[in-house]
């Protein structure tokens, strides 16, 4: 046995102690003594060049290298064994986590997602909603699609579409604000201004309607002050559902309004505005290959198609 192949068979041996944190149950489950499994843990530590346990009377720890060594390994692990599944099963089968943010999940994928199940019957889906980032190294996510600025070092990604922003209130709303004869400025200031901060984590709560405002070629408009009466939510339908109970104006990211804009439920008061983010799927490097991945990604892609014809 060559030295790199000594090393793969070592550290395989390693991740089984380092899960357990016993030389003796890590023997047990490689159906080896007790002595080799810490015969195998010192050779890796010689050729390393650093120590993997801490070493007690009773029992064991890892050493601050081994645990970002177990952290690593695992990840490798659960990659290969994974590909020798797609290998075997050519993937199209077993599961499929998505993760998503929660109103883009329920109005953009949900929607779409029978014509996925219908494709792939074989593989079954677990749909992560959460506002925030998933962690990628802490959970078992395959894909991701967040609403964001497109950059994503070290993941593959792709921007699905980019995202409009449109001001939005329920008919009622507008007849009693926005049909006067005083100015548009004039108008929004009598107004409740809805701000909603899903996925936009560590921004302030006004990010989208300042986005807005500086898009506006009307001063009196862009100095409006849109913190001084307001509604504020984290959730986005929750903010679409509080426009049309009329509780004020909100501004709306067009793909998630359609539905009520279509129904008459809300309407567009004033002009639409480049949001300058947009929704991009990533996934780990190397990964976007795998074929329950890449079926994914295909058909996702092709909906985005279809939604803009």
């Amino acid at each position: 046995m060559n030295q790199k192949q000594l090393m793969l068979s070592n550290m395989y041996t390693f991740a089984i102690a380092g899960k357990t944190l016993s030389f003796t149950k890590a023997g047990e489950e490689l159906f080896i003594t007790q002595g080799a499994v810490s015969q195998r843990i010192k050779s890796l530590e010689k050729q390393l060049g650093f120590n993997l346990f801490v070493r007690l009377t009773r029992r064991l720890e890892l050493t601050r290298e081994g645990e970002r060594l177990l952290h690593a390994l695992n990840q490798s692990f659960d990659v290969i064994f994974s590909e020798l599944d797609d290998i075997k099963f050519n993937e199209l089968r077993g599961e499929l986590y998505i993760g998503a943010a929660p109103t883009f999940a329920q109005r953009w994928i949900l929607e779409r997602l029978p014509d996925f199940q219908q494709r792939y019957p074989n593989l079954n889906i677990k749909l992560r909603v959460k506002a925030s980032r998933l962690d990628f190294q802490h959970e078992p996510v395959d894909i991701a699609i967040y609403y964001s600025n497109n950059e994503h070092p070290g993941f593959y990604h792709q921007r699905l579409f980019d995202e409009v922003l449109v001001p939005i209130c329920s008919p009622d709303y507008f007849d009693e604000y926005f049909t006067t004869d005083e100015s548009a400025a004039t108008q929004l200031s009598n107004s409740t201004f809805i701000h909603c901060t899903e996925s936009l984590e560590g921004h302030e709560p006004s990010t989208e309607w300042s986005v807005w405002l500086a898009e506006q070629g009307d001063e009196d408009i862009q100095s409006l002050d849109v913190m001084k009466k307001t509604f504020l939510i984290n959730h986005s339908d929750m903010a679409m559902n509080a426009a049309r109970n009329g509780i004020g104006i909100g501004i709306a990211r067009k793909s998630l309004v359609q539905e009520y804009l279509k129904n008459g439920d809300l309407m567009v008061p004033f002009s639409e505005v480049p949001s300058g983010l947009g929704y991009d799927l990533i996934c780990m490097p190397g990964q976007k290959n795998r074929p329950k991945i890449s079926a994914f990604i295909n058909w996702i892609s092709s909906q985005v198609r279809l939604s803009n014809t």
